[in-house]
């Protein structure tokens, strides 16, 4: 069975009639027909039965699909990095960056860029971490900013700033949080390992009276008067009054980083986007101040 023979029979079964496979292929349904019985003549089996003019698959047809279809997605997601590779020249970047990064800091520090780099185009998106790093794996993005990461192989992080950790609450306090007096009757949990990884140090919250999957719908909720929360000083001086963030105690900490895809050389447009971030990250990061 040769790569045509595979391409053929795969069309088959992905559309389910010879005349769609062979439209896909762009060859004619007589040379289609063709092919297909070529290629079962090779195996020494049939592949489809007709039946009342159609192609029903057979047994083993199945499970030489089972085998095929890994190779395919594999071939679909070459096709889309040869695409992005196409679509990224020289003067343009794509960076992503967890939903909490993109309310406030991303932007801030697009806008300097820009300032600075006015010819470059910029495109941002969101994601959670494990999408991110999939996407840089697979050249959709040319860097992402992200916190505590569990790295794939093939990413290198790298540390650029420890922030701080905040309680978030609508009820009126004079001093900061203990975390083992969090009323966990109260406690709004959020879905983000880097977050929980830290808290793990300190406390294990055992209930909750929601859990969300973003650090911005858990402020939401606490501005709401639903309970409270822990998240970052950049998600809670973006989506909440001075008065209902309030600094942790033991002071907790998570660090921003900067995930790039090792085999990939950065032009010079994204290492002066990374260089801005260095040096500008820490002057405007939010201060409990």
């Amino acid at each position: 069975m040769n790569l045509r023979h595979l391409e053929m029979f795969y069309a088959v079964m992905l559309y389910g009639s010879l005349s769609e496979a062979a439209s896909s292929l762009c060859i004619s349904q007589p040379a289609a027909s063709k092919l297909l019985k070529h290629a079962e003549q090779r195996l020494g089996f049939a592949l489809f039965k007709r039946i009342k003019g159609k192609l029903q698959p057979t047994n083993e047809a199945y499970i030489l699909y089972e085998e095929v279809k890994p190779i395919y997605e594999k071939i679909n997601k070459l096709n889309k990095l040869t695409h992005n590779l196409a679509k990224n020249p020289q003067g343009k970047i794509t960076l992503g960056c967890l939903p909490s990064l993109g309310l406030s800091l991303i932007p801030k520090l697009t806008a300097q860029y820009l300032k600075k780099y006015p010819e470059v185009f910029v495109n941002i998106g969101t994601d959670h971490t494990q999408s991110l790093e999939q996407k840089l794996l697979q050249r959709e993005i040319d860097f992402a900013v992200t916190f505590e990461p569990h790295t794939q192989h093939g990413i290198i992080a790298t540390p650029i700033l420890d922030i701080p950790l905040v309680y978030i609450d609508s009820e009126k306090m004079r001093s900061a949080k203990n975390i083992s007096s969090i009323d966990e009757n109260r406690w709004i949990q959020p879905d983000a390992s880097s977050l929980m990884s830290v808290l793990s140090k300190h406390r294990e919250f055992n209930t909750s009276i929601v859990n969300v999957q973003t650090y911005y719908m858990a402020s939401e909720l606490v501005r709401q008067g639903i309970g409270c929360s822990i998240t970052d000083i950049y998600t809670a001086a973006y989506s909440l009054p001075k008065e209902m963030i309030h600094s942790l105690t033991p002071s907790m900490h998570t660090t921003i980083y900067i995930l790039r895809n090792a085999s990939v050389s950065t032009t010079q447009a994204v290492e002066n986007f990374i260089e801005l971030i260095r040096s500008d990250i820490g002057l405007i990061t939010p201060s409990l101040n």
